[in-house]
């Protein structure tokens, strides 16, 4: 930002900067996510300098998330904490300052562990890198010593800071610092504003200290005034002094709030615990079992690290073989192993409610005393000591700190969260913690006489979960312990969602089926298992066997749909295509679980002039295989009464259409001996039947129902015609031969084109050439072929002693070559 001495233009940037630092992140674009001023000097009226920066503390005071410095950062007087953070450091090297090797110890040690979220973590590796490059770069040390105090120092501010900068709501962390920093201060304030704060400093002098740390101005933009003033306290100090309401809890870092995060400072790190990095697999079965010493990641001594699994696992796996019950003996077998190796705790019908005596075990001070802040429940329960305690003081401390981190967390997750109701789930956290925590540490085996860090602790929890259960859980996870959570449905896991939204906390698997919860299985099942051949032949089988390939075995679509080109023929077309398999006419095809089925609708009108002739095709066309020839019509016969009819009005539904459900199991049904897949593509092709608009006639409520009992109550050698239809080979097929003036009815015209919406080859002789199929169904869907005389009373007797005229049946092709 440009230096500019002009009042009236120096007002105006004030204010857009004062705007800019209290917009919310929801107003803010993705390149402004947070912002760095400092302000140099002040007006020349400097009375209203002043007020418009206390005017703009106390909005930032309202925010609840603010941290205020008045001429320094106070260091935490923390011997313990200055101790062990000194040990650490004197082992490192000046070279490793900034080549990732002292960042790599610092993470390993828990100092970036501020929060559950590894990205977050991340985030705080890379802040901490780019300080500590920044640092080595302008003003290279001498000695180890001087690197080791900058550090320290940083450490032991972000200790007591660095939580509070975290926070997250509308507003991103203020941080406002009142006077000139010190150099080491300088990269302090850098180090928060890289994790996304807001960072204001006014400093009244133009004594700068920045253009030493930030040169080109590249973490900070400055803005300096028209006139200098000498430091002074803030002029507002005695007003940021006075206690906030209860109700609106405020991250302001007056004495009183630092001393709290102090103490619960020196009660989180006054010893070392264990950090645990989530382990990503794609078998948790099998890597449940892998002991923990031999995962990539593991890390052993004082400060160890643990690769552990928290696996949501959801659905059911499938196999070739029978994969329910495959699963559920899997699941059996794995709980049988977890039980003998120990240390092992299994949830299968949620956590009980504390009870009345769990409760009456809780000191009543918690009872009577109110909590101002989230610091001061946990410090009064660690200071009370309601955790269990072990004789392993890394196991203790790590028992502590993922107490910590659950509340906070859980603190976090929660919108409009009172004190009291953080208190009720700390409690309740504490008392599962002492219900559950010494059966996991249990040592069953007899030679096990303590605690050790080859100690693998196992937790698994099966079926609906509760969100409070879910924190039980992440505790479990944050001292070191692999966690999974099953269920047989793929949407099993809704409560997680709130609790780990972006699946940074835990790892989903989602298998392909989803079966519905059962009780955790209390022996095996028996179960089928394929051998090598068979399996090797059924993979062969997916190669060949394929949609594209064109080669099919039996029955290989007989759970597919089938979708009917009928084809528009020339007479000849018509006497060389029926005799043709599907597969081999044109526009056959299988694609997306749907056979297309290229057949024939067609309609004779009259004979030949050599009546011979026209019983010899007649013939042709009906010795061709699975042909059903009908001789007079009308040929159904309605087998249902009037009253059977409108009592079947219950087995369509709110739409219209058939429920297929009912139907099976309506007195009606009789295809149940039927295979599955064929009599679902019964009843599918019923529904589009209805839907279809294939009629010349209104498809009201009650031809509905007619559709409905034609198509239920068929005589059974119409049904066996599609039975024995196997979509890619011979295609079924009716012929009706009519030669007298009696037509069709509604019903004969249902089952035709039901026959063809199924696939099948259909025929119409009629040498009278009088309207019959016509006054049924539209014109559009059939072929009509015209010969020449029209006959009437022609008795179908002859065609039975004639000799057909070829004795051997010829291909599609040998006719088309000469081969006829």
């Amino acid at each position: 930002m440009e230096t500019n001495r002009n009042d009236g233009r120096q007002l105006q940037q004030t204010a857009t900067i004062f705007k800019e630092l209290l917009s919310p992140l929801n107003e803010r674009g993705k390149e402004s996510a947070h912002y760095f001023y400092r302000i140099l000097g002040c007006y020349e009226d400097q009375n209203k300098f002043l007020t418009e920066i206390i005017g703009f503390q106390e909005k930032l005071r309202s925010l609840n998330n603010y941290i205020f410095f008045d001429m320094a950062i106070p260091l935490a007087n923390d011997p313990i904490l200055i101790e062990k953070t000194k040990k650490i450091l004197e082992s490192v090297a000046l070279k490793d300052y900034n080549n990732g090797v002292l960042l790599s110890i610092l993470e390993e040690k828990g100092y970036f562990s501020l929060t559950p979220d590894p990205s977050v973590q991340q985030n705080i590796r890379e802040a901490f890198g780019i300080v500590l490059n920044l640092y080595m770069l302008n003003d290279p040390p001498g000695n180890i010593s001087i690197s080791l105090n900058f550090v320290t120092k940083i450490l032991l501010w972000f200790s007591v800071y660095g939580r509070q900068s975290l926070e997250r709501n509308l507003y991103n962390p203020k941080i406002f610092y009142w006077g000139s920093p010190k150099t080491h201060e300088i990269y302090f304030l850098i180090l928060l504003s890289l994790l996304d704060c807001d960072v204001l400093v006014v400093n009244t002098t133009f004594d700068d200290r920045f253009k030493k740390v930030d040169q080109q101005n590249k973490f900070s933009l400055p803005m300096t005034m028209a006139k200098e003033r000498p430091l002074s306290a803030f002029p507002a100090k005695k007003a940021d002094k006075e206690p906030r309401p209860a109700d609106k809890p405020s991250f302001h870092a007056p004495t009183p709030v630092v001393k709290e995060s102090l103490n619960l400072s020196s009660l989180e790190n006054s010893d070392p615990s264990i950090v645990v990095k989530l382990k990503q697999t794609e078998a948790p079965f099998e890597e449940l079992l892998v002991p923990m010493h031999k995962r990539s990641g593991y890390i052993s001594g004082s400060f160890p690290i643990i690769p552990a699994l928290f696996v949501r696992c959801l659905g059911v796996p499938v196999s070739t073989d029978d994969w329910e019950a495959e699963y559920y003996n899997t699941l059996y077998n794995l709980d049988r192993t977890l039980q003998i190796s120990g240390h092992y705790l299994k949830f299968q019908e949620g956590i009980p409610v504390p009870s009345p005596i769990e409760i009456a075990s809780i000191p009543q001070q918690f009872n009577q005393q109110v909590f101002q802040n989230r610091e001061e429940i946990l410090v009064h329960i660690l200071r009370a000591n309601l955790l269990p305690q072990t004789k392993n003081l890394l196991l203790d401390n790590t028992i502590k700190q993922s107490f910590i981190d659950t509340v906070n967390l859980f603190s976090q997750k929660q919108s409009n969260l009172s004190f009291t109701i953080l208190l009720n789930f700390s409690l309740k956290l504490v008392i599962w913690i002492n219900r559950y925590l010494p059966k996991l540490l249990e040592n069953k085996d007899s030679r096990e006489k303590e605690l050790n860090q080859d100690c693998q602790f196992r937790v698994l929890f099966y079926g609906s979960i509760k969100p409070h259960e879910i924190y039980l859980l992440n505790f479990f996870y944050k001292i070191g312990s692999d966690v999974l959570f099953i269920h047989s449905e793929l949407e099993g896991d809704l409560p997680f969602r709130s609790f780990d939204e972006d699946n940074i906390l835990t790892q989903v698997l989602r298998n392909p089926r989803s079966l519905p919860l059962a009780p955790f299985p209390v022996s095996e099942r028996l179960i089928r298992k394929s051998t090598v051949a068979y399996n090797a032949s059924k993979e062969i089988e997916e190669v060949i066997y394929s949609e594209d390939v064109g080669l099919y075995k039996p029955w290989q679509f007989e759970s597919y749909l089938t979708q009917p080109i009928t084809l528009k023929t020339t007479y000849d077309e018509l006497k060389i295509l029926w005799q043709e398999p599907s597969k081999i006419r044109p526009e056959f095809k299988v694609q997306n679980k749907t056979v297309y089925i290229p057949n024939l609708f067609a309609k004779i009108n009259g004979v030949n002039e050599d009546l011979g002739a026209y019983w010899q095709d007649l013939k042709a066309f009906s010795t061709a295989p699975n042909t059903r020839l009908i001789e007079f019509v009308p040929f159904s016969r309605v087998s249902y009464t009037r009253q059977e009819l409108y009592q079947a009005d219950y087995l369509l539904n709110g739409q219209g259409y058939v429920d297929e459900l009912k139907v099976m199991k309506s007195q009606y049904y009789k295809f149940g001996y039927l295979r599955t897949p064929l009599q679902h593509f019964l009843l599918t092709k019923l529904n589009e039947l209805i839907a279809s608009k294939m009629f010349l006639f209104e498809i009201d409520e009650k031809m509905k129902l007619t559709i409905l009992m034609t198509i239920l109550t068929m005589e059974d050698s119409l049904i066996k015609l599609i039975e024995n239809f196997d979509f890619p080979q011979e295609i079924p097929k009716i012929i009706v031969y009519d030669r007298n003036k009696e037509s069709f009815s509604d019903i004969d015209a249902i089952l035709l084109a039901y026959f063809n919406l199924v696939g099948l080859d259909i025929l119409i002789f009629t040498p009278t050439k009088y309207n019959t199929l016509e006054q049924w169904l539209k014109p559009s869907l059939f072929d009509v072929h015209q010969l020449p005389l029209v006959k009437y009373e022609l008795d179908l007797s002859p065609l039975y002693s004639l000799i057909s005229s070829s004795a051997k049946k010829t291909g599609l092709l040998a006719r088309l070559f000469g081969g006829r």
